[in-house]
């Protein structure tokens, strides 16, 4: 821990000497009158401002999109569903547009605002994955297929696709990595914040998983929900599954609910399997 904690305080210090060096060429450059009109900044309040806003989105996509595919009744038939995605949907078009506009640094730390540059490096890198986070499959296969706000086994299936937007976390991954980085930051809650974030999303996903399973059963009795989930609220379900995740997972297994059927019990394994690997690996 102490030599992991050392290795990241002298990559501070050279990304401190690595960011004196930009700001002397920030600088320069600002003071240049060749600047393409509308080009953005990353150094900029608005643009960082904006960056963090897309980081909550991201974040918010993760528990929100896995919920709706486990917990929603399909279709978009809720119109806060729809009202959600629309503005989700919103947020990163936007960001789209922003980064066609955003100067970056090159190889050599010189900052790059030409719009031709900027353009290609974009598409180079991150632009077809921020394309598949924005291109709304989903919906597009609801209104082909006619089935637009109908509640039916169909449409909740299909809701599989709204997984693929989950591309977008790449953001969290890296504003946690650039956290590393803040001196202001005390490595040790930065620690304890990024692993009780991963802990809760995980938690989170395989408590969606979990129910998922039990609702392609129909609720069975043989399920490890039974009838009685059928009964339930959606919000009541979720506390339920989340419930028997975070007992799983901390290893306390109460017994209270546990996989019955084979379907659950391999995923049960899987995900159990899953913890140890996890636990391993941050202890090594």
């Amino acid at each position: 821990m102490t030599t992991a904690f050392s290795s990241v305080s002298s990559d501070r210090e050279r990304v401190k000497s690595y960011y004196n060096s930009i700001n002397n060429n920030t600088n320069h450059h600002k003071s240049r009158k060749t600047i393409p009109l509308h080009v953005v900044f990353p150094w900029g309040l608005a643009y960082k401002t904006w960056w963090g806003f897309t980081v909550v989105a991201a974040a918010f996509t993760i528990f929100f999109e896995t919920f709706e595919v486990a917990f929603s009744s399909g279709g978009l038939a809720k119109s806060g569903s729809l009202i959600v995605e629309i503005i989700l949907l919103t947020i990163f078009i936007l960001d789209i547009i922003i980064n066609f506009n955003l100067a970056y640094y090159d190889e050599n730390n010189k900052i790059v605002f030409n719009r031709q540059c900027i353009f290609k490096h974009y598409i180079r890198k991150m632009f077809w994955v921020d394309l598949i986070g924005v291109i709304p499959f989903y919906l597009i296969c609801l209104q082909a297929t006619g089935t637009l706000g109908e509640v039916s086994q169909f449409t909740q299936n299909l809701g599989l696709l709204q997984l693929l937007k989950l591309v977008r976390i790449y953001r969290v991954a890296d504003f946690f990595s650039i956290l590393q980085y803040n001196r202001k930051i005390s490595l040790i809650s930065l620690t304890l914040i990024r692993n009780f974030s991963a802990a809760l999303v995980w938690t989170h996903v395989w408590a969606c998983i979990m129910f998922f399973i039990a609702r392609e059963s129909s609720f069975g009795q043989d399920t490890w929900l039974g009838y009685e989930a059928s009964e339930m609220s959606s919000f009541e379900n979720y506390i339920t599954a989340l419930y028997w995740s975070v007992v799983t997972f901390t290893t306390v297994g109460y017994g209270d609910f546990s996989p019955s059927t084979s379907i659950e019990q391999i995923f049960g394994m899987i995900y159990m399997l899953l913890n140890v690997v996890l636990m391993v690996r941050r202890c090594w």
